[in-house]
């Protein structure tokens, strides 16, 4: 299931998800944010920033599962309340 959707994140979702991983490429950083927050295809972002389109697209599935935690545990926290 996808949980980040291309053109319509925030950087600041990005980056708050980037900090739950060990991405640290700032080249891959910025790929994602043109991808996901500028709506720019996979593989124009990857090109753009100098990321073989293979490493872009296991970080974003990657990032993608991060997301999807995130969104699990915030249902557990309203089920809570």
């Amino acid at each position: 299931m996808k949980f980040l959707t291309k053109g319509l994140e925030p950087e600041e979702r990005i980056n708050l998800l980037l900090q739950l991983t060990k991405i640290d490429s700032e080249n891959i950083k910025s790929a994602l944010a043109d991808h996901l927050t500028k709506g720019l295809a996979e593989s124009d972002a990857a090109m753009l920033n100098n990321v073989s389109q293979q490493n872009f697209s296991r970080v974003l599935k990657r990032l993608n599962g991060v997301a999807g935690v995130v969104e699990k545990i915030k249902e557990l926290d309203w089920n809570i309340i």
